[in-house]
């Protein structure tokens, strides 16, 4: 089969694409041709960005088939997750894929990368943000170079990064409703929009260096400006909490910001009591009345790990644990477990977690506590069905990000075929896939491996472009190539 050898990554030749179906009418000799070759590429352990070459491209040039069993599209309920900034509030309601209407894309995928490269290695960070061609993940992109060039007083790439961020931001289209008007421009279902989503996730990524900016991006969106001012109280509270343990006079803005929930704790959502309450507690002050119970729980447990990993506090017996814990939230109770993990503090929470969550049968739960080391992950990762493109379109729920956590980093082989099914079934659940195990990625084969599945990516649209038409410019909101 003619290809083409890149950093690992073999592109299929689309000229040969182009020969067979001029040669026999369609793509199906061709197809035949991907699917030995994903066979084999999968049996010998290939490396990831080849088999997601082939296997998007085994999607994109699929027969259309019968509509199946999927998943049904009742949105996750929030309450069984732990949210530790009210920023992921408006998040977790977006659709899993393969919904319509779900973030997921190479362009994020590539923000997602520079998020977690930008403060380690700006160089390759910033090459890939130039290949993200969508002004919404591009601008979010540039928030995360901004910070860590102040991170480490670069000047001259703060100001090239700012400069950058503000021309994004002038780009970002605006869309409008399916059907027209509608009120939820003023609820955080506003979130939903990807116009508003892009203003929003922008004023998150520079909430700590221009709030006032973040404040004009969501002006005429007042229920994502709400959560914006409780993510900022969140954040101030944490700075205001560490210049008192530093033994430096707080700022009065920070204080300000502290005290205001501090004061009418109820006024605030549950995410933002637990975070003041927590820091008062660290600080050596009350309990604030939390009403909702898991996060009352998670406010004590992180003051008391809190205080015993940076001020010496000696007293690590195991938080009691309440009784009984509400059966539908146990992912949220391990996620406090996973929070404030390697603590004594945790290890009855730990297990009273696990007996309920092994009883009922919440693999969700059992996961997070894999992810946190607090269960055997093989033992969890077992059974799954995980592994066929049809397995991945009628799974019951959302993609859990915990899975491809474990994956990637327990099986990486059984990964490669997770995402090889995700990718022949639907390019944007095998995007999520992708963005849930980063950091493993990363870990495991360095930085250069965003490029090469970003390169993999593009090659495999490009391949399956229609015999005549040219080969797109812009891919899922991404260049092909750099400078594009």
């Amino acid at each position: 089969m003619t290809a083409t050898e890149d950093h690992g990554v073999t592109i299929l030749d689309r000229t040969l694409r182009l020969s067979l179906h001029t040669r026999n009418g369609s793509d199906d000799h061709f197809r035949r041709l991907l699917d030995d070759a994903l066979a084999t590429v999968l049996g010998a352990g290939a490396d990831l960005p080849r088999i997601l070459h082939l296997s998007v491209l085994r999607g994109l040039l699929a027969t259309p088939a019968a509509p199946g069993p999927r998943r049904s599209e009742q949105p996750a309920d929030p309450r069984r997750h732990l949210f530790t900034t009210p920023a992921d509030l408006p998040r977790s309601l977006l659709p899993a894929p393969p919904h319509p209407g779900n973030p997921h894309s190479l362009a994020r995928l590539l923000r997602v990368f520079v998020t977690h490269l930008a403060p380690t290695d700006r160089h390759t960070a910033t090459a890939l943000a130039t290949l993200i061609e969508d002004p919404g993940e591009a601008a979010v992109a540039h928030c995360a170079l901004v910070r860590a060039a102040v991170r480490v007083h670069d000047l001259e790439g703060e100001a090239h990064a700012w400069s950058r961020l503000r021309h994004l931001i002038t780009r970002m289209p605006s869309r409008s409703w399916p059907g027209g008007a509608t009120p939820h421009d003023r609820d955080v279902l506003a979130y939903l929009r990807p116009d508003h989503r892009a203003r929003f996730d922008t004023a998150i990524g520079i909430l700590e260096l221009a709030p006032d900016l973040g404040l004009a991006l969501l002006a005429e969106l007042p229920g994502l400006c709400a959560v914006y001012r409780e993510a900022y109280a969140c954040d101030a509270s944490d700075r205001y909490t560490a210049q008192r343990l530093a033994g430096r006079r707080p700022d009065p803005a920070l204080a300000h910001a502290h005290n205001t929930i501090r004061q009418t704790p109820s006024s605030s959502s549950a995410v933002a009591a637990a975070v003041v309450s927590a820091n008062e507690q660290i600080l050596g002050g009350p309990e604030l009345p939390v009403a909702d119970p898991v996060y009352r729980l998670h406010a004590r447990i992180t003051a008391r790990t809190v205080r015993a990993h940076q001020l010496g506090a000696d007293d690590l017996t195991p938080e009691p644990v309440p009784a009984p814990l509400d059966p539908a939230r146990l992912p949220a109770y391990a996620g406090i477990v996973r929070h404030n993990a390697d603590t004594p503090i945790v290890a009855a929470l730990a297990g009273r977690v696990r007996a309920e969550a092994t009883a009922r049968d919440d693999r969700e739960a059992l996961l997070i506590l894999a992810d946190a080391g607090y269960t055997d992950p093989l033992a969890v990762l077992a059974g799954a069905a995980y592994a066929t493109p049809q397995a991945v379109l009628a799974a019951a729920g959302p993609p859990v990000p915990e899975l491809s956590t474990l994956l990637f980093r327990h099986r990486p082989a059984e990964a490669a075929r997770h995402l090889s099914a995700a990718a022949v079934a639907d390019w944007p659940t095998a995007a999520a896939v992708l963005e849930h195990a980063v950091t493993e990625l990363l870990a495991s084969a360095g930085p250069r491996i965003a490029h090469d599945l970003h390169r993999a990516v593009t090659s495999a649209f490009a391949c399956a472009t229609p015999p005549g038409a040219r080969p797109p410019s812009v891919i899922d909101g991404a260049y092909p190539d750099a400078g594009g």
